[in-house]
């Protein structure tokens, strides 16, 4: 174990690194995969006790490790910091890419220089040669080194220029490279405008429902799509949200990569809003599948994002939600079947059903007994 070769404890070393003990522990027995710094930091750490240096082939096998331990996790998260290590590795090949092309101009610019000096002397050897008759025996030697130099001199200049030339192609690829990994980073992030909420008022704490919706595999998506095909996507996607919104009143407040949350002022507008989600989405060209995770209780808002444990529900319950369904928590069922039974109409009664499905636990929340939600 690459830890072992430092000799002292976890708890010890990660106080000399101002790192959490827990974390570190966790890192260390496989349970949460560190960030590559930390992977970095160690094995600089156990090379400086050894009294050796890093070799490249190393740091490669780590750095290819680490990027398989991401790909196989194959969430918003861990493509995000993948996406994230190939942007910084692109960055620095290009950077790399950027030193050999002013190396490589000064070196052929110094030849040149040179090879022009080359010339001169040259030119003032021949002139000489045929001013000076005289001196033909000594001056023909010193005129074939300098041919054999000017040869030697233009050899290098071809070849420093072919080199120039491929530096220059191997630089613009990984600039073309680097931008495109911005792009899909910016995409990642959800860096593009929140054009959802951006022109609504502070949703007020307290009971809604809450849901989260988020197009099944995106992770796969991503190396399967171009950076034109999988913002098409996620645009149809917030396409629909809007549609959905207009006619549901759900107000979905933001978006992560191919994850929307939004929120409702009751459970039957809730459960309206995930399975409308589901129901139009081909028609609104969403060709991938989704799933729609619904709690109902209490939430906080701040700053245009809602918070609390409804909010974990939901997020987990999403997760786990078979593939174009919507899976509530037993707060939700229970405040809709209030709410279809306090309608006095029988025409304005919705046609919902609910199904209970075997219990299991959640992450961070214990066991919970889901409910899928359809149409009776």
């Amino acid at each position: 174990m690459l830890f072992d070769g430092l000799e002292i404890s976890v708890r010890r070393y990660a106080v000399r690194r101002s790192r959490d003990a827990g974390a570190v522990s966790r890192y260390l027995n496989g349970t949460r995969i560190p960030p590559w710094e930390f992977i970095l930091e160690l094995a600089r750490d156990v090379a400086a006790h050894r009294g050796e240096s890093i070799k490249s082939e190393t740091l490669e096998f780590l750095r290819r490790q680490h990027h398989a331990a991401l790909e196989i996790q194959g969430n918003v998260a861990s493509v995000l910091q993948l996406t994230r290590h190939q942007l910084a590795e692109t960055d620095r090949k290009a950077q790399q890419g950027a030193i050999q092309v002013q190396v490589l101009t000064d070196a052929l610019k110094d030849r040149q220089a040179l090879l022009d000096d080359v010339e001169l002397q040259l030119r003032q050897v021949q002139h000489r040669d045929a001013l000076r008759e005289i001196e033909v025996v000594n001056l023909t030697e010193e005129r074939d080194a300098l041919l054999a130099e000017r040869l030697r001199l233009q050899g290098e200049v071809t070849s420093l220029k072919g080199e120039l030339n491929k530096a220059k192609m191997r630089a613009a690829e990984f600039e073309s490279d680097c931008a495109s990994l911005e792009r899909r980073l910016a995409l990642l992030e959800g860096s593009e405008e929140r054009e959802l909420a951006a022109a609504e008022p502070e949703f007020p704490s307290g009971s809604i429902a809450y849901g989260v919706l988020e197009l099944v595999g995106f992770t796969r998506l991503t190396r399967q799509l171009n950076d034109a095909e999988l913002i098409s996507t996620v645009e149809s996607l917030r396409l629909l949200c809007r549609r959905i919104s207009a006619s549901t009143g759900a107000r979905f407040m933001h978006a992560r990569g191919s994850q929307f949350t939004f929120a409702c002022s009751s459970a039957i507008s809730g459960a309206e809003t995930g399975l409308r989600l589901v129901e139009l989405k081909e028609s609104h060209h969403v060709e991938h599948e989704l799933r729609v995770g619904l709690s109902y209780g209490h939430v906080f808002s701040s700053g245009g994002i809602v918070f609390g444990e409804t909010v974990s529900r939901a997020e987990s319950l999403c997760n786990v939600a078979p593939k174009d369904s919507v899976l509530a928590d037993p707060a939700c069922i229970e405040q809709l079947e209030s709410e279809i039974n306090d309608c006095a109409d029988e025409r304005a009664r919705p046609s919902l059903t609910a199904r209970d499905m075997w219990e299991r636990p959640l992450r961070g929340l214990g066991v919970v007994k889901p409910w899928l939600v359809a149409r009776a």
